[in-house]
């Protein structure tokens, strides 16, 4: 079963239990107009309130499951066309979204994207449908430095971006910062840390070695 239909077993069985709880309202006023209901009020707010936060969580899971999938699915594409690269995912920042705009004014880089690493050159890649595309690349015999900036705005409060310092095809200075997502699917951004730290010194290496 879909996640989409598991939701909507879900949704449709609240509403159930709500409407039976309203039916027994109404047939015990019926028989018994004098009968003490304040119990049965305080079940019913507690079956709304249960049911309520029940949705609002599958809501959520279900947006996470959906990103997931996404992920994976541009993993997959990406491993299809070089299964030798290792993939970070990520999220643009604004200068890197700015880059982008210059380059390719027509693309519209999305909320997440993913960073494939190779033996020569390092690529950002977003998916299109199912289709995966590559909006950047970057060649390690053209980079000249690799760190950790910190980020400031509500969308990066906390976290850290790395930051791809590179020449251009036509010699002009460039530098590539995105935001590391903690796993594929979250929305969580890594902070300065053991993960980080690995990840350039990783990267690092890479731009030694090609």
């Amino acid at each position: 079963m879909s996640a989409a239909r598991r939701l909507m077993t879900l949704r449709w069985t609240i509403v159930g239990v709500w409407a039976a709880l309203l039916v027994t309202r109404v047939v015990v006023i019926s028989t018994a107009p004098h009968a003490d209901l304040s119990w049965f009020g305080f079940v019913e707010l507690a079956a709304i309130a249960l049911g309520v936060t029940v949705i609002v969580v599958a809501v959520i899971r279900a947006a996470a499951l959906r990103r997931r999938q996404a992920d994976d699915s541009l993993a997959l594409a990406v491993r299809r066309i070089d299964p030798t690269v290792w993939l970070v995912p990520a999220a643009p920042t604004a200068e890197l979204r700015d880059a982008v705009a210059e380059v390719r004014p027509e693309v519209t880089l999305s909320e997440h994207v993913t960073w494939a690493f190779g033996a020569t050159e390092a690529s950002m890649w977003e998916l299109e449908g199912r289709r995966a595309t590559r909006l950047l690349v970057v060649r390690w015999s053209r980079v000249v430095h690799i760190a950790l900036e910190d980020v400031h705005g509500t969308r990066g409060r906390g976290a850290c971006a790395v930051a791809i310092h590179y020449v251009r095809p036509d010699d002009a200075p460039a530098v590539a910062t995105f935001l590391v997502r903690s796993a594929p699917g979250s929305r969580r951004f890594l902070g300065r840390g053991p993960r980080l730290d690995r990840l350039v010194a990783d990267l690092a290496r890479e731009r030694i070695v090609a």
